[in-house]
């Protein structure tokens, strides 16, 4: 199956940069200048799926979301510790 997709070619470039570096958005960036407008098209092979890249990226965030309630419990443990640990 063929996809096209339609948008701009983008610039930007850091004070540090000596060129520009470019780049393809199908929305407006605020922060790149607007160059030209272009359209890519590209063949997405007909059995593609999208599932497992989508359960992927649900892995990743509960590992993110495993890993902050994590530290939130370590930290909340110490505070015990810190409290309990004052003589009054």
């Amino acid at each position: 199956m063929q996809v096209t997709i339609k948008g701009h070619v983008f610039a930007q470039q850091n004070s540090w940069e000596t060129k520009p570096s470019f780049t393809f958005f199908d929305f407006d960036a605020s922060e790149w200048i607007k160059v030209v407008p272009a359209q890519v098209t590209v063949e997405i092979p007909d059995d593609w799926d999208i599932r497992p890249a989508k359960v992927d990226a649900l892995q990743k965030e509960l590992e993110a979301v495993r890993a902050a309630f994590q530290a939130r419990v370590t930290e909340i443990n110490g505070q015990i510790q810190s409290l309990l640990a004052i003589e009054a």
